[in-house]
């Protein structure tokens, strides 16, 4: 493997992220799925447009493609749905005032911090850097989470 530091900085900084944003909008995806279901399952009689919330199920969707293919314009549309989500949390927490939602907001600003920066630098790599970073296959690079 070859040392990561013969990398440009923004190079080397998206290929940290990488694997997180994947992670996260994995996780992402299954809990949305999980909550889709839950509701249908207790029962919850479904209208036409109470599938609207099947919509959520892009935003982690594009973060797995955007992180795969380091398209900045899918990851805008995983950190459009990070803040949304950021929102909705945070409303659930102020008004709700349960400890588990509060620690939920935390925890999903944390995310859509790392989603930001994440798209944030993908933004700053031309389209040969881009390449570049998708064909570093044998580039040591560390791994972060925060």
């Amino acid at each position: 493997p070859v040392s990561s530091t013969m990398l440009d900085l923004p190079i080397q900084v998206v290929l940290s992220y990488r694997t997180a944003v994947t992670c996260f909008a994995v996780l992402d995806l299954a809990i949305t799925v999980l909550n889709v279901v839950a509701a249908y399952a207790t029962g919850l009689v479904w209208n036409w447009w109470q599938l609207l919330f099947l919509v959520f199920l892009l935003g982690p969707f594009c973060g797995i493609l955007g992180a795969s293919w380091l398209r900045r314009e899918l990851v805008g549309v995983y950190l459009a749905f990070c803040i949304v989500k950021t929102c909705i949390q945070l409303y659930s927490a102020i008004f709700g005032f349960f400890l588990w939602a509060i620690l939920f907001v935390f925890l999903q600003i944390w995310i859509t911090k790392i989603v930001a920066t994440f798209c944030y630098f993908l933004g700053r790599l031309s389209p040969i850097q881009r390449q570049m970073a998708l064909d570093a296959k044998d580039y040591e690079v560390q791994r972060v989470y925060w």
